[in-house]
């Protein structure tokens, strides 16, 4: 036999095995979508014993010696490879190295501290008492660091953790692209307070029904270009997208009695990162290998922020959507396209909570915990002091005093899930989204008139081509970026997008 016929035997065997612990991955993705929407009340214990026996039944697969024998062999042998098998091989050989690094032990300290930080947290949370939690994060830091460190000993724990959620990322390039974007939006925003003519948008707030409201938000969905031959909408306390495969997407969605525009945008969000799954590639090659999946956290952020902001906040989307609004709430008082535009993107005055944010002190939340988190795992910032510092950032970026720590430093979930170098995937996928629909944009003949018209279909072709399709071929969103764009990530696009836009709304 020769070498080559050597190398492709041995890379189907890899990819056998790579589709079964993706098939299998897939029975626990539906497992956690019925957990979240339609398990029976009763039924948790034997849930957990059936997600139990699954997660180690992939953990076995995944550390299996033989099929890391298997990695290096093809990874030694790669010039044998063409360039889709060398990504498969390069994501599942990362995968692979990440899983075994962990010791036994650390990996058992760190399954207990899920469940006690979580349980100070919530504690912590309700009394708004920091000192509560203070011990758990500490924990967390230290074996955040460890973890990092038997993955990768010769790179910067935060990079290393930071790598688990955007490919190719460290934190040198976020802090490039954080200081000019911190550097340019605390002005814009100290601008808007002061001399800026707020829209008026007290009409949003009233009495909408819930059904006619999840009605609604089916419909836009549809007309985005969901495929319910392919997925499920449904309802659920805190709005997913999750499933099996690109062929079996579960969205759901959440309403607000009094707030018509939170279902809105939350469900225009979802569907954007449903459009993403339904649109993977499917060709034999790729299909439930790992160079199918989306690239990055920031990646698919891009996508659900892509449709959210870029689409559903613009000026011509109002054109389509106001109308469609009127068919369900008749009474609904916006006069005009205009109006409803200038109401949905006012800047919330305070901005106190990071879900709650719009997109312009979003971003300041992100660069905030990205510096408080970046200082803790670097030592720069002791976990007792982060009140104190997140208390100082949120009043000279956001220019608010926090009232206390329930609605600063204890408001979000992910310090007590360890989930450090998170964070930044919610800013990327906001300059992401910028930045692809400027191409798009450039690339499709009348975009914005399509848009304004409901017809979506051309935007969504666009991106299953460039974005959705492509998966995790490419090493890092940067040379995404490269591939459809031209250059990478570049914060002055995303700067440039929101100047103009809150300069024009405030009259500035």
């Amino acid at each position: 036999m020769s070498g080559q016929a050597t190398t492709q035997s041995r890379y189907a065997d890899a990819a056998k095995r790579l589709r079964e612990i993706t098939n299998l991955e897939g029975i626990s993705g539906l497992l956690g979508w019925d957990e979240m929407v339609m398990i029976p009340t009763g039924s948790s214990e034997s849930r957990a014993e059936q997600k139990a026996a699954l997660t180690s039944a992939i953990y076995d697969r995944r550390t299996d010696p033989v099929f890391g024998d298997l990695l290096s062999s093809l990874h030694q042998a790669s010039a044998e490879l063409d360039d889709v098998q060398k990504a498969v091989v390069r994501d599942a050989a990362k995968d692979y190295r990440r899983s075994t690094a962990v010791p036994k032990e650390l990996a058992q300290q760190i399954s207990r501290l899920e469940s006690t930080a979580y349980e100070a947290w919530v504690s912590a949370k309700k009394d708004s008492d920091w000192s509560k939690f203070e011990p758990s994060l500490k924990e967390w830091v230290e074996v955040s660091k460890a973890k990092a460190k038997f993955i990768d000993p010769d790179a910067a724990p935060y990079d290393t953790l930071l790598d688990m959620y955007e490919k190719g990322m460290t934190s040198k390039r976020l802090d490039e692209i954080f200081t000019e974007v911190r550097d340019g939006v605390v002005p814009l925003l100290k601008s808007i307070k002061e001399k800026g003519t707020c829209p008026e948008s007290d009409w949003l707030i009233g009495d909408w029904d819930l059904g006619k409201q999840a009605e609604l938000c089916r419909s836009i969905a549809l007309d985005l270009g969901f495929s319910l031959e392919h997925g499920r909408l449904d309802v659920s306390v805190h709005p997913f997208t999750g499933g099996t495969h690109p062929t079996d997407v579960r969205m759901t969605t959440r309403f607000k009695k009094d707030d018509l525009t939170e279902g809105l945008t939350g469900a225009i969000h979802e569907t954007g990162h449903s459009l993403y799954e339904q649109g993977r590639n499917l060709s034999p090659d790729w299909k439930d290998l790992p160079v199918n999946v989306a690239l990055s956290m920031g990646v698919h952020e891009s996508q659900s922020l892509l449709w959210e902001r870029m689409v559903g906040l613009s000026r011509p989307f109002q054109h389509y959507l106001l109308p469609k609004i009127k068919e369900y709430f008749p009474s609904f008082a916006a006069s005009s396209p205009e109006a409803l535009y200038l109401a949905l993107n006012v800047v919330k005055e305070p901005s106190y909570i990071r879900v709650e944010a719009d997109e312009l002190t979003y971003v300041l939340h992100i660069i905030l915990r990205y510096e408080i988190e970046r200082g803790l795992m670097q030592g720069d910032i002791e976990v007792s002091d982060v009140p104190r510092v997140w208390n100082e950032k949120s009043r000279s970026y956001l220019g608010i005093d926090v009232p206390d720590d329930k609605t600063g430093c204890l408001q979000d979930v992910h310090f007590s899930a360890g989930l450090f170098g998170y964070f930044p995937t919610y800013f990327l996928g906001a300059a992401f989204a910028v930045q692809i629909y400027d191409a798009a944009r450039a690339e499709i003949p009348g975009l914005e008139d399509k848009i304004a018209k409901g017809e979506f279909a051309p935007l969504k072709a666009w991106l299953n081509e460039k974005i959705h399709r492509s998966g995790s071929f490419h090493p890092s969103g940067d040379a995404l970026m490269v591939a459809v764009t031209g250059k990478p990530l570049d914060p002055a696009v995303f700067l440039g997008y929101l100047r103009a836009k809150y300069t024009d709304i405030y009259k500035l």
